[in-house]
């Protein structure tokens, strides 16, 4: 192994040619107002980085706000009436389909890790009919994407079915949330272009507290 340290030319060719997170100009943390900035000091304290969703969303504070606030109500797992498998296996799904690269990246790691099974998550992600699936987690990623590109295509009889595999209205209804939620996410972090994490890629176990969007 080289132990020689790096070319300071390289290290700032790097630097400089290196892809912005968003489309717009990612804020200065020290100006964020307190309930965006603790935010972000808890994901640091907690993961030792800020995601660059959080990042991106913040040039408009409120924007982050709203949709940190809303996701972590909604995954919640003394509210929820969805194990946390079954919530992950939506948001990647839903992401797929919307061809949202980060969230993909983020919750594919995320269904790794509460499937204990690397392999699997990753090939739910690139397309679950290639995957023998459970009759639950068929009829899941089933009606997540059919939420996600033809939402008036969805029928009495499609939540039924869900009814009739063990989820009770109570959780067909968190179920459509879900879909809608990562529908809502996906969107804007693809219209501003958010850049996945390097920390996707660095091996790390990031489990399920970093993703949002």
């Amino acid at each position: 192994m080289s132990t020689l340290a790096p070319d300071p030319a390289t290290l700032a060719d790097a630097n400089v040619n290196r892809e912005p997170i968003s489309r717009f100009v990612v804020p200065d943390e020290a100006r964020l107002p307190p309930h965006v900035a603790s935010i972000h000091a808890q994901f640091r304290r907690q993961y030792g980085f800020v995601p660059n969703w959080l990042a991106a969303f913040s040039v408009n504070p409120d924007t982050a706000y709203r949709l940190f606030t809303f996701y972590e109500h909604l995954v919640d797992p003394h509210r929820s009436n969805l194990t946390a498998a079954e919530r992950e296996l939506i948001a990647v799904v839903t992401s797929a389909a919307n061809e949202c690269s980060y969230c993909v990246f983020n919750h594919t790691q995320a269904l790794a890790h509460v499937l204990g099974d690397t392999v699997r998550a990753q090939r739910i992600a690139q397309g679950f009919h290639h995957v023998r699936l459970t009759p639950k987690e068929a009829a899941l990623a089933e009606i997540s994407v059919r939420l996600t590109r033809d939402p008036s295509s969805i029928r009495d009889d499609d939540l039924q079915q869900l009814r009739e595999i063990g989820f009770t209205q109570q959780a067909v209804t968190e179920v459509l949330e879900i879909a809608a939620f990562f529908n809502y996410a996906n969107r804007l972090t693809i219209a501003l272009n958010v850049v996945p994490d390097d920390e996707f890629f660095a091996g790390r176990d990031l489990k399920t507290a970093v993703a949002a969007a």
